[in-house]
């Protein structure tokens, strides 16, 4: 950050405001002190905190950016989601289906792409595969897994694969952070996936009827490369939590 522009910036702001030092320090809780050192370019002795609450009472749009070694960044990031990917299509390859990535399509403004579809022609079966390293957001991911299932099955018919059902699975890094938020979303996970057991990898292999599946792949299957584990997560509701109890 360029603090000499940023204290510039935060001056300009406040007196265009007009406001005065010590009336930005008292709305944003801290010493007037702070307010100066930022307007003369002195914030490496600066907390984040206040850098945001400075910014916060002036209406200053603070964003910070990590760059490194020019956009490498992104696939170190995306690395986990790639293996776990390449791991999920080399499953499904072995067990005969036809595969494509990241499938883009954009329906009447309902845009978006789907990680991993796989087909399989003789049962006619369409299999929605959606790839997430991080539970960040369950609503956003049932939300945009349901419109992928509402759409591609009527928008991959011109492409050739016309199904006669439709399975999805939603493929989860099995880490101690995205099993805990599945515990905690348990009655969420348990109505929108519902199929259980050590039935899926006879599914893959002679697919019938439909399919909707929470797939949880573990850390070391993903780092190792290997092909993965189909692993159990048993998803326990409240009602269930308290017959044990």
């Amino acid at each position: 950050m360029d603090g000499q522009r940023f204290g510039r910036i935060v001056r300009a702001v406040r007196q265009h405001a007009g406001l005065r030092q010590a009336d930005v320090a008292t709305s944003s809780g801290i010493s007037q002190r702070w307010v100066s050192e930022i307007e003369l370019g002195r914030i490496d002795g600066v907390s984040l905190p206040i850098l945001e609450a400075v910014t916060r009472t002036l209406g200053i749009d603070l964003r910070l950016e990590a760059r490194w070694r020019s956009g490498e960044i992104d696939r170190l990031l995306d690395r986990d989601h790639a293996a776990i990917v390449e791991a999920v299509v080399a499953r499904l390859r072995r067990h005969g289906w036809e595969i494509r990535l990241e499938y883009g399509f954009n329906h009447y403004g309902d845009r978006g792409s789907v990680d991993v579809l796989g087909w399989r022609a003789e049962t006619r079966t369409l299999l929605i595969v959606e790839v997430k390293s991080r539970l960040t957001d369950l609503q956003a991911i049932l939300a945009s897994l349901a419109r992928k299932i509402r759409i591609v099955p009527k928008l991959i018919g011109r492409d050739g694969w016309e199904p006669a059902r439709t399975a999805h699975l939603l493929v989860v890094l099995g880490s101690t952070a995205n099993r805990r938020v599945v515990d905690r979303h348990a009655s969420i996970f348990y109505v929108s996936f519902p199929d259980r057991g050590p039935m899926l990898a006879g599914w893959l292999a002679a697919p019938h009827g439909s399919l909707r599946r929470l797939w949880m792949i573990a850390p070391r299957t993903v780092a190792s490369g290997n092909g993965p584990n189909i692993r159990r997560h048993r998803v326990r509701t409240q009602q269930q939590r308290s017959r044990r109890a």
